[in-house]
């Protein structure tokens, strides 16, 4: 006995088809607005794309990222930074840290002989500090009130 393809594609094909006849319905419930696609929502995907790029541009055009590089990456300004590079004791370290977008951030280092406190505009510039190893070491950069945006970072041995 021979199986016919096509009435097997008919069968196969149509509970897909019903279940795109029934939901192709383009009214929105009543009640119901469609919200705005993210790229014209404020603080959308593309604007977070784009201060990456910008924060990660002015990062790599101050720092060297061969082989000196610890540990580097690029964070929200509303989630921080928050890491404990393992540095060897006795040992330099540069952090240069680029925010993109509006407001200010500030670097805390710890334990506070380690390096200090530093701000940094959300404006694209880039900041240093020097970080000396005695211990254990732990960076925070956080966002002051009502920054945004995108902080890029790079520890490297100095």
């Amino acid at each position: 006995m021979r199986i016919r393809p096509v009435p097997l594609l008919g069968c196969a094909l149509m509970p897909a088809l019903l279940l795109t006849a029934c939901t192709s319905h383009h009214d929105p419930a009543p009640g119901h607005r469609p919200s705005p696609p993210a790229a014209h929502q404020s603080g959308g995907a593309e604007d977070e794309k784009k201060l990456t790029d910008q924060a990660q541009y002015a990062l790599d055009a101050v720092t060297d990222h061969g082989g000196s590089m610890v540990e580097s990456g690029v964070e929200r300004v509303s989630d921080g930074v928050h890491t404990r590079p393992g540095p060897a004791h006795g040992t330099a370290y540069e952090l240069t840290v680029v925010c993109a977008g509006k407001g200010a951030a500030e670097i805390v280092v710890a334990p506070s002989g380690a390096g200090r406190k530093k701000a940094v505009p959300c404006d694209g510039s880039a900041v240093v500090e020097r970080l000396a190893a005695t211990g254990s070491l732990k960076v925070d950069i956080q966002g002051e009130p009502g920054a945004a945006g995108m902080i890029a970072w790079r520890i490297n041995r100095a």
